[in-house]
């Protein structure tokens, strides 16, 4: 498949956007803890946030490498 640098740069815009969803779940967890709230589901839903940074960090990867090798 043929990337495009539109294509890396909406992989890079991904990868922000799942930093801040982590950021965002990590301080809710932490709220959630510090009022002795169970956390459970919202630490799985952080387990699933990380899962797909690193499938985006990948893919961004890919993009990046395929492009340098058009090149």
């Amino acid at each position: 498949m043929t990337y495009s640098p539109k294509d890396l740069e909406l992989a890079r815009r991904q990868v922000i956007v799942d930093r801040q969803m982590i950021c965002a779940q990590q301080g809710l967890i932490d709220g959630m803890l510090a009022r002795g709230e169970p956390a459970g589901l919202a630490s799985e839903r952080l387990v699933k946030l990380t899962e797909d940074l690193r499938n985006h960090c990948f893919h961004q990867d890919l993009i990046q490498a395929s492009i340098r090798l058009e090149r």
